[in-house]
């Protein structure tokens, strides 16, 4: 098998590609169930074999995914880095009976097997790219269905939670937010698309921080709606955000540009000389160092870089990656190392 590094450093490659401001990444997710089997929660761990076993049979027919990861043979660090990167879900580690995964090479598509439902599968994408990412996972899901599915002519897809009946689709976009929570106005935001059947979560999901104001928004309607007009309404609402979001930090700049210039040169400063730093002080750090970019202090082309290191610096790939076990003081001085290197590279602040 594939070793959770390899597949780490395949996954990488996708920063390679230039990133966008505001939007980091689009996501779809569909959920899936056999109709000859019980939902994963009410299954025995025989049954959960027998899904695991049904679940490869189908997924055999898709060409790119060729790497299959047992749950239960990982280590605890190899399941942490997968799920920093979301390709796996908090939910699955806490049913490792029958719970497996599978990827595309890069990971950029990938099914858990044995959630909370039968299949999760999904699809990440660089920037807005909802539509291109719908275009892979529809096809994905053409592929494994040959009426397995558990579906019903008035109710649309059958699922664990009432909440995913109809398509099971979930569509979320990542974006960085830190002109809206400067300007206090996230709180408004929030209440405003809430309303309109949009939620928003923080990075890793329900119940998370929006850490260095990095927001998911994704639609929570699934019943009476086509996979289709919901990827475009969801669109248009992003693109206002996006457009907010601009006015919200043109008006830091005009506004508050003394203390705002002053907070990036000072953590810009920091990366630059600091030998120690922990997991959360470099995620805000860094996504301060893409604002910096996102304005133009910064030369773009070190934005995905800096898009790379926000998820390589996490402790779970930092041990896999490092491929060696490393305390927490290891990892804060390797953070740094990492950090000084990336930074004294670029050239000096353009203000």
């Amino acid at each position: 098998m594939r070793t959770i590094r390899a597949l780490l450093l395949e996954y990488s490659k996708r920063f390679e590609e230039r990133s966008q401001a505001i939007v980091m990444s689009s996501r779809i997710r569909l959920a899936r169930n056999f109709s000859q089997f019980k939902f994963p929660a009410h299954a025995e761990d025989k049954e959960r074999g027998e899904i695991l076993d049904f679940a490869k049979h189908y997924i055999k027919k898709l060409k790119d995914f060729k790497v299959f990861i047992d749950l239960a043979a990982l280590t605890d660090s190899e399941q942490l880095a997968l799920q920093e990167r979301r390709v796996i879900s908090k939910e699955l580690l806490e049913r490792r009976s029958g719970a497996g995964i599978i990827c595309s090479d890069r990971a950029s598509a990938s099914i858990m097997i044995n959630e909370e439902d039968h299949l999760r599968i999904q699809v990440i994408n660089n920037g807005l790219q909802l539509r291109d990412a719908w275009k892979k996972i529809n096809d994905i899901d053409n592929t494994i269905d040959d009426g397995c599915y558990a579906f019903s002519p008035s109710k649309g897809y059958l699922t664990a939670c009432p909440s995913n009946l109809g398509t099971g689709m979930r569509a979320s976009i990542m974006l960085h937010l830190p002109g809206l929570g400067m300007a206090n106005q996230m709180r408004h935001l929030i209440e405003a698309v809430q309303q309109i059947g949009i939620t928003v979560r923080g990075i890793q999901g329900e119940g998370t921080k929006a850490l260095g104001y990095i927001y998911q928004i994704s639609n929570q309607q699934t019943l009476g709606i086509s996979e289709v007009d919901e990827i475009q309404r969801l669109e248009h609402i992003i693109r206002t955000i996006m457009d907010q979001e601009m006015a919200a930090r043109e008006g830091l700049l005009k506004h508050n540009r003394t203390q705002f210039l002053d907070k990036i040169g000072r953590i810009y400063g920091m990366l630059r000389s600091c030998y120690t730093l922990t997991s959360e002080e470099a995620f805000e750090m860094l996504a301060w160092m893409r604002l910096a970019t996102d304005c133009g202090f910064i030369d773009e082309k070190n934005r995905s870089g800096i898009d790379r290191y926000m998820v390589e610096s996490q402790p779970g790939n930092l041990v896999v990656l490092y491929d060696k076990n490393l305390s927490a003081e290891e990892r804060d001085t390797i953070r740094a190392e990492n950090m000084r290197i990336f930074f004294r590279q670029i050239q000096d602040l353009q203000f």
